[in-house]
């Protein structure tokens, strides 16, 4: 890549991936956060048996709509090779995390001598990859190793575009361009926006000059790359049949939003023009969880018309500049505008409780970068900038590195644990019911039950609606051995909706029940009730531990042991000692009173 005469430049390419990975070298001394104790902790599948060959297709996480079976497959290997460790688990994330750095340097230095032939600007390779690399959009998938899904998938899409424009033979090219597409689109559904970039990465640097039209750019720029367009039309005509053979569907139909199509249109402004702002200057408006009343957007008002002008300028603008200068701005605003189509809610389906999320501005991101040295470059050449117009862009470039160095050392503590994740979704989102309960549980998990207390009287005191907390709160009962509390907290929720319709929450709620009648010595019932859990999840070892609990606790030693060996064999390895014993101290107390109690 570089000649002798430029290792200068390699010093500094590699002085800066030693930059970004002591920047977040913090995060490999984070622990699970969210949904990755469930996920990749308490997932049994995950570390024993053969399980993993049906949830990579269907069922991770109660998913309906995601087929995403490669980033499946990577956490499995690392849950398993790692066994259970998170520690090593975010090392490979901050690996991909670099990798995808040097991706995005090797794809901006491909555009550079194409266009230029000689190799100047090298030194702007750095801007994109110092940008890249210290964004703080890429906080949350680089500190929250259930986001690997994203990091896959730029790594697939960047090698995808550098296959393109540096494979010289046609059926080579075609050949792993498609395979690349496959793979990406196997990691993560938002890889259908790699054909516009392919296309629009193309038109940048082999569109004709000669002065033709556009049609007939377009023409020449197909005719060059046919069989690659080709390709990568199959590949992802097979991953369609391949999700629809894993799904039977490909989407769900059911999930479906309730707004008109104006309201809609207002929805789609909004999140282009706010993910625009993140990539600008992404500093202030950082947060775990962004939910937003998406009915504000059935109503005009000078601020939607505005944020609606503006988004749609914003297309124009790169269709026209695109089209009649050729400008390297203008493919850079139609790169971010495709990254981002599949983000933007264009299609009438709700995924998420959350709007957005920073991390959905990254795939814009790894498409923008890669072109802005040659937006440098040509301001460079232009002699349109002065010295002084040099030294105050250089200048902004640099308080801007400085801001996000502090804003993702601030932020990574806050990803570290579950406590301070949740801490912080709450000072953003005051009484909003899944930061409330994302809070409850981290409390209770960690044992912290004097605040988890604070927290459900502050929940009770006002009002908040909040089914999933009276769940954990009637867990926190239970572990305090009061069963008055735990009947108090499942009786608010007994009759909700939302408790019925959603088959998780159900399976929690008749696990505190059976856990509650369990110590108030209703053992038939209490065992009737777990085992309704256990058949709504086989390869959760909890419900089995508890079961066995309760099968013990009637005398049933037998089956207890049966059904405890099957939950505890499916435990992390470092928790199967204690919870064996736990079980045994329990068979070996009700035998040893039973036979008292039958030699009087």
């Amino acid at each position: 890549m570089f000649k002798r005469s430029n290792y200068r430049f390699a010093v500094i390419y590699i002085a800066i991936i030693v930059l970004v990975a002591i920047t977040y070298w913090p995060v490999v001394h984070g622990d699970f956060v969210w949904d990755d104790m469930l996920d990749l902790h308490d997932s049994s599948w995950l570390r024993v048996g053969d399980e993993w060959k049906h949830y990579i297709f269907r069922g991770f996480h109660y998913w309906s709509n995601y087929f995403r079976p490669l980033g499946i497959g990577l956490l499995t290997l690392q849950v398993r090779l790692f066994n259970d460790m998170p520690g090593p688990m975010h090392a490979v994330s901050l690996a991909m995390h670099l990798i995808d750095t040097v991706l995005v340097g090797l794809l901006s230095w491909i555009c550079l001598t194409k266009t230029t032939g000689n190799g100047n600007g090298k030194i702007f390779i750095a801007a994109s990859m110092l940008l890249y690399g210290l964004h703080p959009i890429l906080i949350e998938p680089v500190a929250w190793i259930g986001c690997q899904f994203e990091l896959l998938l730029t790594m697939l899409i960047l090698l995808g575009l550098i296959a393109n424009l540096s494979v010289r033979n046609i059926y080579i090219r075609a050949g792993s361009v498609a395979c690349l597409f496959f793979l990406a689109a196997c990691a993560k559904e938002a890889a259908f926006s790699f054909p516009l970039l392919l296309f629009i990465f193309d038109w940048l640097l082999f569109r004709s000059r000669l002065g033709q039209n556009t049609f007939n750019n377009i023409l020449s720029v197909i005719a060059r790359n046919w069989l690659v367009y080709a390709t990568t039309f199959l590949a992802g005509m097979a991953y369609l049949a391949f999700r629809y053979w894993a799904l039977g569907k490909i989407i769900n139909p059911a999930v479906v939003s309730s707004l008109s199509a104006f309201a809609r249109m207002q929805e789609v402004c909004f999140l282009y023009l706010h993910y625009w702002k993140t990539l600008i200057w992404p500093m202030g408006s950082i947060g775990p969880i962004h939910p937003v009343d998406v009915q504000q957007f059935a109503i005009i008002s000078p601020l939607s018309l505005l944020t609606d002008i503006i988004a749609i300028s914003i297309v124009l603008i790169g269709f026209r500049l695109v089209v009649s200068k050729s400008s390297v701005v203008g493919c850079m605003l139609l790169a971010v505008t495709a990254a981002l189509l599949p983000v933007i809610h264009i299609a009438s389906v709700d995924f998420d409780s959350s709007l957005y999320h920073e991390r959905y501005a990254m795939t814009a991101l790894t498409a923008m970068l890669p072109m802005l040295p040659l937006v440098l470059l040509r301001i460079q050449n232009s002699g349109k900038l002065s010295k002084l117009g040099s030294l105050v862009l250089a200048t902004a470039g640099l308080f801007w590195l400085i801001f996000a160095f502090v804003n993702i050392r601030a932020t990574l503590p806050l990803w570290s644990n579950n406590v301070n994740l949740w801490r912080w979704a709450v000072a953003q989102n005051p009484g909003y019911a899944e930061a409330e309960n994302g809070l409850l549980v981290a409390y209770i998990d960690s044992h912290d039950y004097a605040d988890a207390h604070k927290l459900i009287d502050t929940l009770l005191l006002n009002h908040v609606e909040c089914p999933s907390c009276m769940i954990s709160a009637a867990f926190l009962a239970i572990a305090e051995h009061n069963t008055a509390a735990a009947a108090s907290a499942l009786n608010q929720v007994r009759d909700s909706k939302q408790v019925l319709v959603d088959k998780k929450m159900f399976a929690a709620y008749l696990f505190a029940t059976g856990e509650m009648l369990t110590l108030q010595g209703n053992l038939v019932d209490a065992e009737g009730a777990l085992r309704a859990v256990v058949e709504m999840d086989t390869l959760s070892p909890e419900p089995k531990i508890a079961l066995a609990m309760t099968l013990a606790l009637a005398g049933k030693a037998e089956e207890a042991r049966q059904v405890g060996d099957a939950g505890i064999e499916i435990l992390p390895a470092n928790e199967r000692s204690a919870r064996q014993k736990a079980l045994d101290q329990v068979i070996e107390s009700v035998q040893s009173k039973a036979s008292i109690k039958h030699s009087h």
